[in-house]
C-alpha cells in the first residue's frame, strides 16, 4: 500500500512542498532593490559619517544594516505563518500605529519645525502607520462586503478611518505621507467594490482638503509656488530642483562610477534620504537607474499578479494595498527627482536613507510573498490508498 503525505493549511490538504512555495521573481526583484539601496546609503553618507560622527564613515549604513536585520525578522515572521493571522490582530495593529502617532505629537523629537520621530528620532511611527492602515482597511472593506456601496456603511466610516491617520501625521506635519496614505486608502475602496459617485465625491472631497493644507502651511505653500515660476521659467527652478536634475544629467547614459558623485557633496540637500534615486542615477546613469526603476516594477507587477490569485477578498486587497503603496511611493520620488511634480519629501522605498522606512517596506514585501505563497497552494483532494500485490 501506497500512501502521499499532506498537510492541512487552514483546512486544506496541501503537498508540504507548497508550504514553502517562493515567488522567486518577487524575491529576486526585492533582494536586487535591498543591494542597491545599501549600496547608495553608503555612497551617500560616508562622507557625512566623517564630518559628523568622528571620521566614522561606516555610521549610516550601519544603522541601515540594523533596519535590515530588523526587517528581516519582521519578514521572516510574516512570511512563515499565516497572512489570515494579520487580520485578527489588524485592529491591535492599526491602534498601536495611532498610538504611535499621538506620542509623536506629545514627545516626539523635533526637527526643521516637524515632529517625526520617537527615540531620538530614530523610530518614525509614520512608517508604520503605511503598512497598519493597510492591514486594517483591507480586513474592513473585505467584512462589509457590498455595504460599503451605501454612504452610512461605506463613505462615511470609511472617511473617518483614513481621515483619523492622515490628520495625526498632518499634524506633524508631513503632508506628503498623508496624501500616499490617503491614495492608497482611497484605491482600496474603489477596487473594493465603493460606488462610482461616492468614490469621485471622495476624490473631489480629498482634492479639496489638500489644496486646503497646501496654504495652511508655508512650507508646503512655497513648494507649490516654486513649481510654478519652474514651469513658466524653467530657468528660474528651485535651488533644490537645480541640484537634483544637475545630478541626473551628470549621469549620462553609463554614469560617473560608484562613489564617484559630487552632488552629494553638499550641493544636493537630503542626497542620502529624499535625492537617493538622483545620486543613483548619477553614478550608475540611465542604465542603472532603469534598472532599479525595472525592478520595482516587477516586485509591483507580481503584487498584482498575487492579488489576482489570491483566494479570499482579505488577501487581494491586501496585496494590491501593500503594491500601490511601494509603486504610489516610487512614483512620487521619482516624480520629483524628475521636476515633474513639486518636492514632496517622500523617500524611495528600499533605497534611501531611513531605517523605519526601510524596515516597514521590507516587511510589507514580506507579506506580499505571504499572500502569494499562499495563493500557490493547490487544493488536493485526499489521496485514496492504492494496493499492490
Amino acid at each position: 500500500m501506497t500512501t502521499v503525505n499532506v498537510v492541512k493549511k487552514r483546512g486544506i490538504r496541501v503537498h508540504p512542498r507548497l508550504m514553502f512555495h517562493i515567488d522567486y521573481w518577487m524575491l529576486l526583484a526585492f533582494a536586487g532593490l535591498v543591494i542597491i539601496g545599501l549600496l547608495t546609503v553608503y555612497s551617500t553618507t560616508f562622507d557625512l559619517g566623517r564630518q559628523w560622527h568622528d571620521g566614522d564613515a561606516g555610521y549610516f549604513v550601519r544603522r541601515q544594516l540594523f533596519a535590515l536585520v530588523l526587517g528581516l525578522a519582521g519578514f521572516v515572521a510574516v512570511f512563515i505563518f499565516d497572512y489570515h493571522l494579520l487580520r485578527k490582530l489588524s485592529i491591535v495593529i492599526f491602534i498601536i500605529a495611532i498610538l504611535g502617532l499621538i506620542a509623536t505629537l506629545l514627545v516626539g523629537v523635533e526637527s526643521l519645525g516637524a515632529k517625526r520621530g520617537l527615540m531620538g528620532g530614530s523610530i518614525q511611527p509614520s512608517e508604520l502607520a503605511k503598512l497598519a492602515t493597510i492591514i486594517y482597511i483591507a480586513h474592513w472593506l473585505s467584512s462589509k462586503g457590498d455595504r460599503i456601496k451605501g454612504v452610512t456603511y461605506g463613505l462615511i466610516p470609511f472617511s473617518i478611518i483614513v481621515g483619523v491617520v492622515c490628520g495625526l501625521i498632518v499634524r506633524q506635519p508631513d503632508l506628503s505621507t498623508a496624501v500616499l496614505i490617503a491614495a492608497v486608502s482611497f484605491t482600496l475602496f474603489f477596487i473594493a467594490g465603493a460606488d462610482l459617485k461616492q468614490f469621485v465625491l471622495a476624490i473631489v472631497i480629498g482634492g479639496a482638503v489638500f489644496a486646503m493644507l497646501v496654504f495652511v502651511f508655508p512650507h508646503a505653500q512655497a513648494r507649490v509656488e516654486a513649481y510654478r515660476i519652474a514651469l513658466e521659467n524653467p530657468m528660474a527652478a528651485g535651488y533644490q530642483v537645480e541640484q537634483t536634475l544637475a545630478a541626473v544629467a551628470n549621469g549620462g547614459i553609463w554614469g560617473v562610477g560608484p562613489g564617484a558623485s559630487t552632488q552629494k557633496f553638499i550641493p544636493l540637500p537630503a542626497a542620502h534620504t529624499d535625492g537617493a534615486f538622483a545620486i543613483l542615477a548619477e553614478e550608475y546613469g540611465l542604465v542603472g537607474a532603469l534598472s532599479t526603476m525595472s525592478l520595482m516594477a516587477i516586485l509591483v507587477w507580481r503584487g498584482l499578479k498575487t492579488a489576482g490569485s489570491a483566494r479570499d477578498g482579505y488577501g487581494f486587497l491586501l496585496a494590491v494595498g501593500i503594491t500601490c503603496w511601494l509603486g504610489f511611493q516610487t512614483l512620487l520620488n521619482i516624480a520629483v527627482i524628475t521636476a515633474v511634480i513639486p518636492v514632496t519629501g517622500i523617500p524611495l522605498p528600499f533605497i534611501s536613507y531611513g531605517g523605519s522606512a526601510f524596515a516597514m517596506s521590507i516587511v510589507g514585501a514580506g507579506v506580499l510573498l505571504n499572500v502569494s505563497r499562499d495563493s500557490s497552494i493547490m487544493i488536493r483532494p485526499q489521496p485514496k490508498p492504492s494496493s499492490s500485490r
